[in-house]
């Protein structure tokens, strides 16, 4: 393939260390063996060096995660050991000093003092703790798959009744139950969407890459302070698990804490749940400033407990605001994205990772003389249905492609939009989605006008 045998000496190098040191040479034996043995066969496949002047890293999705949480200032971190979800906070143990503008004297004294990460005894008690961080003042994260999440549903409720800043990294695997642990799905979407008893706000971000996946990680915290609730964070299994080259040119000194509004000096009129005009409420830290109460039951201003009609109405509504808020504010390219031209025959609709694939597929077509685009969902609450409900409203084809037998997003944007995607591309075996079976799949919708087909390649 073109790949100078040093390079391959260098990557030994990294690996043979330490008390496996005495290694690399038997292992460099046989490279120089298999190398020369090589030279005779013919391939398609080209590796030469990549000359690039800028600065680079090779990163999965599970350190992206990781990065972006330790760029946002996290400090507070809790799991329980569940796959693929742990090795983020594996990561974050090793990487977690990182500097920030702190709000308090306390905080500023620990500036250098890292992330806490806690592995806990149950995800109960890990989504209990994270929130009991953040009710502190912490910017606290948990990170879970689909069974540990299920275990968090009335911790996440308690967070949405007291507006606690919280992050949620799921990673998506195959389910239910057990499932496949191993294996990807993007099947959680409306059970992270609508999980709890009652109504509560909250944001759902899903990510494409491993660049946005740090991105996104390090927002997720600000939404989290800046409008007081719960923000999931959605990484599939497949781009956890999957390494990519990501340029680094992130100006760590341009990222700023948001941490919202937080009151810090003695108010004796204070009310944590005050009824504001944007659903936003002055929030205290314990100890640094004035005294708030919090309960699982319904509250009024104080956080007294309360059954009151009015009171209950004005609350609820208070806290539903915050996601109109989020939606005038949060900028559109961080909710969805649309790639290729503008008007376009055929639309391509993904999420997560099929992003790469969808933008593999388009350009194949668009090579061939289709005139094809890709929308790519981002933010599913709050959902930006004005967009999508116009790049959709073209008369052109659409095809929706995800990885659950549902499509679940497709239904996400009838509900928002009132389009009824009709031809959706789906794939429950637990491998991730090829480029070759998506092509052929919009081949066959082009030719045979297929509604639903199921996708089955991978060992």
């Amino acid at each position: 393939m073109g790949l100078p045998i040093d390079y391959v000496f260098k990557g030994l190098e990294d690996v043979f260390t330490g008390r496996r040191g005495k290694l690399f040479e038997y292992n460099k034996a046989i490279v120089e063996v298999v190398y020369d043995y090589a030279k005779s066969i013919k391939t398609n496949i080209s590796l030469p060096p990549i000359k690039r002047d800028v600065r680079a890293i090779i990163v999965n999705g599970n350190e992206a995660a990781a990065i972006g949480k330790i760029l946002g200032g996290l400090r507070f971190q809790t799991y329980y050991p569940i796959t693929p979800a742990a090795d983020e906070s594996f990561f974050i143990e090793a990487h977690n000093i990182v500097s920030l503008d702190p709000v308090t004297e306390e905080a500023k004294a620990l500036e250098k003092a890292g992330v806490v990460v806690v592995q806990t005894e149950d995800e109960i008690s890990a989504i209990n703790m994270a929130i009991g961080a953040g009710i502190a003042g912490a910017r606290a994260a948990t990170a879970t798959s689909g069974p540990g999440l299920s275990l968090m549903v009335e911790g996440t409720g308690f967070a949405g009744m007291n507006e606690v800043p919280v992050v949620i990294t799921h990673y998506q695997r195959a389910g239910p139950s057990t499932g496949m642990a191993t294996r990807n799905s993007q099947s959680d979407l409306r059970f992270v969407m609508h999980m709890g008893h009652g109504e509560f706000p909250r944001i759902v971000i899903s990510s494409g890459d491993h660049r946005e996946t740090i991105e996104d990680a390090y927002k997720a915290l600000n939404w989290a302070e800046r409008y007081q609730m719960p923000v999931f964070h959605l990484v599939d299994k497949a781009l956890a698990n999957s390494y990519s080259t990501v340029v680094w040119d992130i100006d760590k000194k341009a990222l700023k804490i948001d941490r919202g509004l937080i009151v810090t000096k003695d108010d004796n009129d204070y009310r944590r749940f005050k009824i504001t005009k944007d659903g936003v409420s002055p929030r205290s830290i314990p100890g640094l400033g004035p005294i708030f109460w919090l309960t699982g039951d319904e509250h009024d201003e104080f956080g007294h407990i309360t059954e009151d009609p009015v009171t209950r109405t004005e609350m609820y509504e208070k806290r539903m605001k915050k996601l109109e808020l989020a939606d005038r504010e949060i900028p559109i390219t961080d909710k969805v994205r649309l790639y290729g031209p503008e008007s376009a025959d055929i639309t391509l609709v993904g999420w997560g990772s099929t992003k790469g694939v969808l933008l593999d597929v388009m350009n194949m077509l668009n090579r061939e003389g289709y005139r094809v685009n890709f929308l790519q969902l981002k933010m599913f609450i709050p959902f930006p249905s004005d967009f999508v409900k116009n790049a959709l409203s073209k008369g052109q084809l659409i095809i929706d492609v995800e990885s659950n037998y549902d499509a679940q997003a497709a239904s996400v944007i009838r509900e928002k939009t009132g389009i009824e995607i009709r031809h959706k591309v789906v794939k429950v075996t637990g491998r991730p989605i090829f480029v070759d079976e998506v092509y052929d799949a919009v081949k066959k919708i082009l030719k045979d006008k297929d509604e639903r087909i199921i996708l089955m390649k991978g060992p």
